[in-house]
């Protein structure tokens, strides 16, 4: 009966340990958040990764750039210090702010503003809820809907075919 126990503590122990690792704490200093991982709020210190089918359910903030997999969600805002990019299908409820680029994945979604230091590109069939303003160049992919105004501090908007938007200003 001891061994039973014994070995049931340390089958108890190893699945804690592999559920700390795929779930992390609320305003976690992590820099990788493994495909289909979930975690609450991200605070990076450096850059931040995501996999594919990842969650986080809160912000992002990174001190560098922040890269988003494919199919997955943030239910927060993203801000990184550098560029940010997001794979196809992303999510992004909130607002995203980055000091360089963004390149947004094919039928991706961000559901407040954008304002990037840089270029911003969004794929295909992508949907900005709010307002975009990029101190560089905006291009717009096939079928991209930007449902508030654009700005483009170089004064260049390239549309693809079908991207509609708001209002330029």
């Amino acid at each position: 009966m001891k061994r039973v126990m014994k070995s049931l503590f340390v089958a108890l122990m190893v699945g804690a340990v592999g559920l700390a690792s795929a779930v992390a704490g609320d305003a976690a200093d992590i820099s990788n958040l493994v495909t289909g991982a979930t975690s609450g709020n991200v605070n990076s210190s450096s850059s931040f990764t995501s996999g594919a089918n990842t969650t986080v359910k809160g912000y992002v903030t990174a001190v560098e750039s922040i890269t988003i997999g494919a199919n997955s969600s943030v239910s927060g805002n993203v801000s990184a210090g550098e560029s940010f990019t997001s794979g196809d299908q992303t999510k992004i409820k909130g607002s995203v702010r980055a000091k360089g680029d963004f390149t947004s994945g094919t039928n991706s979604s961000v559901g407040g503003n954008v304002q990037v230091g840089a270029d911003f590109t969004s794929g295909a069939f992508s949907v900005i809820t709010g307002n975009v303003f990029a101190d560089g160049e905006v291009t717009l992919g096939a079928g991209s809907k930007i449902l508030g105004s654009v700005h483009s501090g170089a004064h260049k908007i390239t549309y693809g075919p079908d991207a509609t938007v708001g209002s330029v200003k």
